[in-house]
This record gives C-alpha cells, sequence and structure tokens, in this order.
C-alpha cells in the first residue's frame, strides 16, 4: 500500500487516545489528524483556559493561515520547547508566533535568505495568476518581498522576547548546526523556507540534526498546491516512518524520541482515567 493510499483510506484521527494506538501500530505512512486533537491535548494538560498571542495573519502570499497559526502556537505550549529553529523567517509572522509563545527563557532561533539572493523584480510586475501556479515564480517573489522590507511582525515584540530572538541571513543549504551551537540542543524545528525539493531535504536534515535524539520537526506546504516539492519529500519520508498531518492545514509533523512520545501521551492518561 502506498502512502497515499494508506493516508486516503483513513479517516482524520479525532482523539488522542486513537492518534497513540494507531501511531504505535503504524510503522510508516502520513497520519491525519483533526485540529481538535491539538486542542483536546492542550485541555487535558490545564486546568483552565490557555492564552495565546497572535496577529491578524497577513492577507498576502506565504503566510500561515489563522488555523495554522493556532495549530503552530498549540504545538509550543504542548512541547515546551527551551530551542525553537525556524527555517523561513521572511515577514516574521510565525517567527513572532514562536517568541510570543513560548516561555519566557525559550531561546528562538529563524533563518532567511540575506538580501543578496533576491532577484531585485518589482512587485506590481508580478502576475497573480503565475504567482499561485508556479513554485518557481512564487519563490521568486517571496525573496522579492523579503528584500523590499523587514519582518514587520517582529516590530512589536517586548524588549525581554527580543532579546530571546536570533535572527540568522544565509542560504540554508550552507548552514552548519555546530557552528551555532545547536546539534542535539533544539527540541522544535519549523521548516518554512526554500520549496525545492533540494533545499527541503537539506533543511530536515539539519533539523535531525539540531533535534538530536529527541524533538518535533513541523513543515508547512505539505499537500500545498504550488509548492509540490515539500509534499513529494514528506510523503517519501513517510514510506519509512509515521508523519502527522493536521486536517485544513498545510501542516505535516514528525515526532522524535521522548519529546514525541510525551506529545503522543498528553491527553490519554486523563482519558483513560475519566472511562475508568
Amino acid at each position: 500500500m502506498t502512502v497515499q493510499q494508506a493516508a486516503a483510506d483513513l479517516l482524520p484521527i479525532s482523539d488522542p487516545v486513537a492518534l497513540r494506538q494507531y501511531y504505535e501500530n503504524q510503522a510508516a505512512g502520513i497520519i491525519t489528524i483533526k485540529p481538535k486533537v491539538l486542542f483536546q491535548k492542550i485541555e487535558a494538560g490545564n486546568a483552565g483556559p490557555v492564552p495565546m498571542k497572535i496577529n491578524v495573519p497577513s492577507s498576502g502570499i506565504g503566510s500561515v493561515t489563522l488555523l495554522e497559526a493556532t495549530a503552530l502556537v498549540s504545538i509550543v505550549k504542548l512541547i515546551q520547547p527551551a530551542r525553537i529553529f525556524e527555517f523561513g523567517t521572511f515577514l516574521g509572522y510565525s517567527t513572532a508566533l514562536l517568541v510570543e509563545n513560548s516561555d519566557a527563557a525559550c531561546a528562538i532561533y529563524s533563518l532567511d535568505l540575506g538580501e543578496s539572493h533576491a532577484g531585485g523584480k518589482a512587485l506590481d510586475s508580478y502576475a497573480d495568476a503565475d504567482l499561485r501556479r508556479d513554485a518557481t515564480i512564487n519563490d521568486a517573489y517571496l525573496r522579492d518581498v523579503q528584500r523590499a522590507g523587514t519582518p514587520r511582525y517582529l516590530g512589536g515584540l517586548a524588549d525581554a522576547d527580543a532579546a530571546r530572538l536570533t535572527l540568522l541571513k544565509q542560504d540554508s543549504r550552507q548552514f552548519d548546526p555546530a557552528a551555532h551551537g545547536l546539534v542535539g540542543t533544539v527540541d522544535l524545528v519549523f521548516v518554512d523556507g526554500g520549496h525545492d525539493i533540494g533545499t527541503v531535504a537539506i533543511d530536515t536534515a539539519n533539523a535531525r540534526t539540531m533535534l538530536g535524539d529527541s524533538g518535533v520537526i513541523v513543515w508547512h506546504d505539505f499537500n500545498s498546491a504550488i509548492h509540490g516539492d515539500v509534499t513529494t519529500f514528506v510523503n517519501a519520508l513517510a514510506a519509512a516512518e509515521p508523519v502527522l498531518h493536521i486536517q485544513h492545514t498545510m501542516m505535516a509533523m514528525l515526532l522524535v524520541g521522548d519529546i514525541g512520545r510525551e506529545f503522543l501521551r498528553i491527553g490519554v492518561e486523563s482519558s483513560a482515567g475519566e472511562a475508568a
């Protein structure tokens, strides 16, 4: 059975107990979960409401949706990372989410291309239809958007939050985690940089290096109608190990080691207690 067939034959998983049971019995494949599974886990681990800080999402191409933003914040709240790494700062929308919804002691690193990699083409010269059908044109536009401005969503960070954020400017394909002391020290990596399969593969390899034997990798643009290489890469990876896909989003997750097992456990023991 192919990865695509395995995913299509299953209804989305709708509760933490079913997720862990299925995950423990599934050696590989795409496992689709409803977004509410994340929210159920949040509720199980907290006696009262859990606040989150979020900006209204950008209306332009290249940002995450409101549901994706909420899912990403939920993942941060659930795994309580000590260090986060992001490939793809862009306008800083998801970066601000990671900073403002993580613990006050959490260090965040975000990497994006420097201005030298932008093409310098006027933004209004891009045709909207091309941006929505051609991955190469879309990526060139995103680089030029970045060149034309600063990560504007980071301007509102409190001084204490800004002090926890390190912005790196370089081609991620030349990035060396060891040079920044990040080998085996990161708990959560968000991969949303270059969308070609070569860059996604390198970013993912570096993400694994930074996680070491425990952590979570989240990819954006899985099942994107534009950036098909991300989907191709994640599907190929899922042929060898289980990958979670959050329904109604373009987000996929890889759970690694103790942090991954703890993520699966949240909401399971409380449900078992209620059933008893």
